[in-house]
C-alpha cells in the first residue's frame, strides 16, 4: 500500500495478485513488526503429585520473546480459478530486549514423551505395555524432567523413548524427529505449515482469503465427514462487508477450523473496527451446525453425498433429529471418540496420536474443573482472550491477538507402573501469544479507503451546489441584460415618436414670423 492506494477500485485494492498494494507484505513479513511471546509454567512441587491433599504448584515465567517472520516460497498463482499456492517458512530469531530471562533458563516440566508413549500404547498388547514400563523404570523413572528453555523449543533434547520407538518401526504414525522439543526443526522450515491453496478475490472479492485446498486435498484425514472439511480463512485475508455473523478460520497446527464469535465495536488506532472472539462454539462440546446438502460438492470424489449425511442421532436435539437431517453437533464431531470438558480442543489426531489439549491461556473460559489441581492460574480476558478485530468494510484485520495454551493428558495406567495411580489432569505446559495489527504508516491510506464513499457523496453535494450557482447566475445576467435590452428598445422608440412628432408640428404649424401662416413651403427640392 502506497500514497496511490485510494486512487484504485476497492476490488484492486483488496484482492490479491501480484501487482495489488498488499501482496508484497503477504509475501514476506519482514517489514512488519510481529513478536511471538511465550510462557512456560514452571512445575515447583512435582514430588507432591501423588498427595491428593495438595495442589500442584505452577509459576508462570516469561515471556520469552521471539520476533517472527514469515515468508511464502513455490508461489504459483492460477487465474483459471483465482488462487494461489505456497509454501510458508516461518523463522524465530530471540528478542532479549522483550524476554524476561533467557534461553539458559531451567524449567521443570511434565515428562511429555513419556506420559504421551504411555497414551498411545493403551489399547495395545499387554507385552508391549510391559516392555514400555521396563524402559522408563531403566532410563527415566521420573514423571517431571528439567531442561534449558532452548532445549525445551527449539534445540530439542534425546530421549531413549523415542530412540527405541524409532528403531522398533512398530507405529507407522511416530513423529519423524530423533529428539523432543515443541518447535524442533520448525524454525525456517516450510514443510510444518503445509502445501496451502488460497482465493485471491481477484474474480469475487466474497472468497478472498478463503482456504481451498490443504496438502492438495479439501478435506482432512483427522476427522470424520462433515467436520473433516477444509473451510474457513488463512488467516491473512477476510472478504469485504463483514456482518456479526461468525467467522471461521483454518488453523493447520491443529488441523481444523477453529470459530470466532462476534463480541463487539471497538475502536483500534481510530478504526472502528467488529471484534470476534474464541468462545463455546470452538472451545465446547455441544455446538451444532446446519451444513446444506450443497456442500457435498466440496468434498473427495470417495465421500458420497449418502455417507455425507450419515450423523450418529445422539448427535441431534431430539426436536431436529428426524426433521433437520443437516443439523451435526460439530463439538462432539471433533472429540476424537472422547470429548474433553468445555475449553479445551482435542488434537491428539493432528499430533502423532500424543495426549495434546489446546485451550486458552490459564483456561480461560474453560469448565472450573481444569483448575481445580492446580495454583499459579489466574485467567483474565483482557489477557488470554484470542481475539480477531476486522475492519467491516474492507475485512483487513487491524488488531489480531493470537493466544493458545498447550497442555498434556495425565492419566492412570494400570501397565506402566510409573504413572499407577497418577490423577487424571489437564496438565498446562506453556502458552504463546502473538500480537500483530495494522503498521501506523498504512493506517492512513485505509482510513482515506474508507472515507472515499463519504468524500465522493460531500464532493458531489459541493458540485451540484456550485452548478446549481452557476446556473442560477447565467439566469440572473440574463434577466439583467434583456430586461436592459427592453429597456433601451422602449427608450429608442420614445426618441423616435418624439422627433416625428416634431417634424409634423413644424411642417404644419409653423407661422410667419408677422403671425401668418405660410403656405409656400416646399416639401421637395426646386427643380
Amino acid at each position: 500500500m502506497n500514497d496511490n492506494f485510494h486512487a484504485e477500485s476497492p476490488a484492486l485494492a483488496l484482492s490479491l495478485s501480484p501487482d495489488s498494494k498488499s501482496y508484497e507484505i503477504w509475501k514476506d513479513t519482514k517489514t512488519m513488526s510481529t513478536n511471538l511471546d511465550v510462557y512456560f509454567f514452571n512445575w515447583t512441587n512435582p514430588e507432591d503429585l501423588m498427595d491428593p491433599e495438595k495442589k500442584i504448584h505452577l509459576v508462570q515465567l516469561g515471556p520469552y520473546s521471539f520476533i517472527e517472520r514469515r515468508e511464502k516460497v513455490n508461489i504459483t498463482f492460477h487465474p483459471e480459478n483465482s488462487t494461489v499456492s505456497y509454501l510458508q517458512r516461518r523463522t524465530w530469531f530471540f528478542d532479549e530486549s522483550k524476554s524476561n530471562g533467557t534461553l539458559q533458563d531451567k524449567i521443570v516440566q511434565l515428562n511429555v514423551v513419556a506420559v504421551s508413549a504411555a497414551y498411545k500404547i493403551r489399547y495395545w498388547p499387554f507385552m508391549i505395555q510391559q516392555s514400555l514400563s521396563y524402559v522408563l523404570n531403566q532410563f527415566s523413572n521420573k514423571i517431571y524432567i528439567v531442561k534449558t528453555v532452548d532445549e525445551l523449543l527449539f534445540t530439542g533434547f534425546e530421549d531413549k523413548i523415542i530412540t527405541m520407538g524409532k528403531m522398533s518401526g512398530m507405529d507407522e504414525d511416530s513423529p519423524p524427529f530423533d529428539r523432543f522439543g515443541w518447535f524442533y526443526m520448525r524454525n525456517g522450515s516450510t514443510e510444518f505449515d503445509g502445501h496451502s491453496n488460497v482465493a485471491t478475490g481477484v474474480d469475487d472479492l466474497s472468497n478472498i482469503g478463503k482456504l481451498k485446498l490443504w496438502n492438495y486435498k479439501d478435506t482432512t484425514k483427522y476427522y470424520k465427514s462433515p467436520c473433516n472439511t477444509i473451510e474457513g480463512s488463512s488467516g491473512e485475508f477476510w472478504p469485504p462487508y463483514r456482518t456479526k455473523e461468525d467467522i471461521r478460520l483454518f488453523t493447520t497446527d491443529i488441523c481444523r477450523p477453529v470459530t470466532y464469535e462476534f463480541v463487539d465495536k471497538v475502536s483500534h488506532k481510530g478504526i472502528e473496527g467488529y471484534k470476534f472472539s474464541m468462545g463455546k462454539t470452538t472451545l465446547g462440546n455441544d455446538s451444532r451446525r446446519r451444513y446444506p446438502h450443497e456442500q457435498a460438492k466440496y468434498f473427495e470424489p470417495t465421500t458420497t453425498t449418502e455417507d455425507f449425511f450419515v450423523i450418529d442421532p445422539t448427535t441431534l436435539k431430539p426436536e431436529v433429529e428426524n426433521d433437520d437431517p443437516d443439523v451435526v453437533n460439530e463439538g462432539r464431531c471433533y472429540c476424537n471418540g472422547e470429548c474433553s470438558p468445555m475449553g479445551l480442543i482435542n488434537i491428539t489426531a493432528c499430533r502423532y496420536g500424543a495426549p495434546g489439549f489446546v485451550s486458552l491461556p490459564h483456561f480461560h473460559k474453560g469448565d472450573p474443573v481444569l483448575r481445580e489441581r492446580f495454583t499459579g492460574l489466574d485467567p483474565k480476558a483482557e489477557d488470554h482472550s484470542f481475539d480477531i478485530v476486522l475492519e467491516p468494510t474492507t475485512g483487513i484485520p487491524i488488531n489480531v491477538a493470537a493466544r493458545l495454551q498447550v497442555n498434556i493428558l495425565l492419566q492412570s495406567s494400570k501397565t506402566v507402573s510409573l504413572f499407577k495411580n497418577v490423577p487424571t489432569i489437564y496438565f498446562p505446559i506453556f502458552w504463546f501469544n502473538m500480537k500483530v495489527e495494522i503498521p501506523n504508516e498504512l493506517v492512513g491510506n485505509l482510513q482515506l479507503l474508507l472515507n472515499l464513499p463519504t468524500i465522493t457523496m460531500y464532493t458531489g453535494l459541493v458540485l451540484m451546489l456550485i452548478g446549481s450557482l452557476i446556473l442560477f447566475s447565467v439566469v440572473v445576467i440574463y434577466y439583467v441584460n434583456n430586461r436592459r435590452r427592453l429597456c433601451q428598445n422602449k427608450s429608442n422608440k420614445t426618441d423616435s415618436l418624439q422627433k416625428k412628432t416634431e417634424m409634423v408640428y413644424m411642417d404644419k404649424v409653423n407661422a410667419n414670423e408677422d403671425g401668418q401662416t405660410r403656405n409656400d413651403r416646399r416639401l421637395y427640392p426646386k427643380l
